[in-house]
């Protein structure tokens, strides 16, 4: 394996890197080797290009091309080289491409393109082996699904007699249609999320006899099995027909959800919504930020990239004091900082007190890694390492797909890991506890599973992301019963040997 130790010295245009911290970025495994010739000797690179990692039950998935007639299928790896193997290939005929893996009582569903189910894809579920990895023979649309109760909503490729796109309901047994107790037809959009233990906000039209309402923002009573429609942002146009408003990227903080949805001009932007229709208007500290996508919820704060004339930036926006602020490095007054279009993208938290990304730098126009503590950004060995995206956490270690940025023995776009000095304190003090714990589901709505192979009782305690105590006890029958609002926490457990504090979140 290829190990790169870098400990301080290097500047990338005025972003300076960590003089603290040992970055050490590996490649994991060569999964597609380079081409040779009749004596063995590499000629060209061949990519497995890595997508869609999903960190489950101690290992990584995700899809990868192997360089041979496989095409893209189903990986798996438990963090070692030899543990790193194609666990089934699903279409032999062509690519299944594994992507959208979800998890629902304590099993992983994914979907794959497997030529069989309606427009030839379908959920599949696995349970970390060649034969247990199955189809439901249920179709999957490109939509992620909702979590909820312990009931995934899903949108299938299937439509109704009239053209309709509806939507699924997933216990983990039998598929369904969504109960409705009025009478409109369900034409669902690509977006949905649980606000609570109770509603579903979805972009989806619902059609009624007379109705000009175009795909707009809705809510889903579960108890009611009713629909409201909760903001109509395009009204019809002059001929009396309905318009569609576009929304996209929805991620929940706390009791809002944030999405994003074209302005007049076409441009995105930031939007906020507690379920009603006063409380869901566009975030007017963010207003002049415009193509706003790629959200990601850390510290109960959003980043987002998003362009105010600097073209594309990572930005933050805190909620609490209703303030945004770019922090990768580029502004009016300060046009030395990242290049043109940062392009941030591809998040990920390893626990050490950083959030990790995808992002572009000037010296090159190709996603390296970098990393924020929230108010400064620094690249992580940008000349050795770009093309960097899908990245995913185990066990404080990250996983993503990367190429090196020179030629290094025809070694093509694969599976690369990160790690440092922090993140390996973090896990070698935690591993053994760690490995020994199943927590789910997570998000939670008002218990945790706690399945554990531990001797001995396993006290816990639940912190608010600003310290503060809000339940203890110890585990009784596996399970810890809560009543906590939605938002982030810490639980924290203590074998009497062993502590490690994981992050949960709960969403009522």
């Amino acid at each position: 394996m290829k190990n790169f130790y870098f400990y301080a010295m290097l500047f990338v245009s005025g972003i300076a890197i960590s003089q603290e911290t040992s970055h050490e970025i590996t490649l994991l495994k060569d999964i597609a080797p380079a081409v040779t010739d009749s004596v063995g000797t590499p000629t060209r690179a061949v990519s497995a290009r890595p997508q869609y990692s999903y960190a489950y039950n101690g290992k990584i998935y995700f899809a990868a091309d192997d360089g041979s007639s496989n095409d893209k299928e189903l990986w798996v790896s438990d963090g070692t080289t030899d543990g790193t193997m194609m666990l089934k290939d699903i279409n032999p005929s062509s690519s299944s491409t594994p992507n959208l893996f979800f998890e629902l009582n304590n099993t992983l569903y994914f979907k794959a393109k497997d030529g069989i189910g309606s427009n030839g894809y379908s959920i599949y579920t696995t349970d970390g082996t060649e034969a247990g990895t199955v189809s439901l023979n249920n179709d999957f649309n490109f939509a992620e699904p909702a979590v909820i109760n312990n009931k995934a909503y899903i949108r299938p490729y299937t439509t109704d007699e009239n053209g309709n796109t509806p939507i699924q309901v997933f216990d983990g047994t039998n598929f369904g249609l969504i109960a409705d107790t009025g009478i409109g037809r369900i034409n669902v959009g690509a977006i949905n999320l649980s606000l609570d233990g109770n509603s579903i906000l979805i972009n989806m039209q619902y059609q009624q006899l007379g109705s000009s309402v175009g795909i707009q923002l809705y809510s889903y009573n579960i108890n009611n099995q009713s629909f409201t429609l909760v903001k109509d942002f395009a009204a019809p146009d002059a001929t009396g027909d309905a318009l569609n408003a576009y929304l996209n990227d929805m991620t929940k903080i706390g009791d809002v959800a944030y999405f994003t949805m074209y302005a007049e001009d076409g441009k995105n932007q930031l939007w906020v919504t507690d379920g009603t229709t006063d409380g869901t208007v566009i975030v007017d500290t963010a207003a002049s930020i415009y193509s706003v996508q790629n959200f990601y919820a850390w510290e109960g704060k959003l980043f987002f990239e998003g362009d105010d004339g600097s073209n594309d930036q990572l930005w933050l926006y805190d909620a609490t004091t209703n303030t945004v602020k770019n922090i990768s490095g580029v502004s009016a007054d300060n046009p030395s900082g990242l290049s043109a279009n940062h392009d941030p993208t591809d998040f990920a938290a390893p626990g050490d007190g950083y959030l990790y990304y995808a992002g572009k730098s000037k010296i090159s126009t190709k996603r390296s890694l970098f990393r924020t503590d929230g108010n400064t950004t620094e690249a992580i060995l940008a000349n050795e390492i770009n093309n960097v995206e899908d990245i995913a956490v185990l066990n404080h270690k990250l996983y993503f797909s990367a190429n090196y940025a020179s030629d290094v023995n025809f070694i093509g776009r694969e599976l690369f890991t990160y790690t440092n000095n922090e993140l390996k304190t973090l896990n070698t003090t935690t591993f053994e506890l760690e490995n020994s714990l199943s927590i789910y589901p997570n998000p939670s709505t008002n218990l945790l599973n706690v399945q554990s192979t531990l001797e001995g009782e396993i006290n816990y305690s639940i912190y608010s992301i600003l310290g503060k105590q809000v339940l203890n006890g110890t585990i009784k029958n596996n399970v810890i019963n809560h009543n906590l609002a939605s938002g982030l926490y810490l639980l924290k457990l203590d074998n009497g040997s062993n502590v490690i504090t994981k992050k949960i979140i709960v969403k009522n």
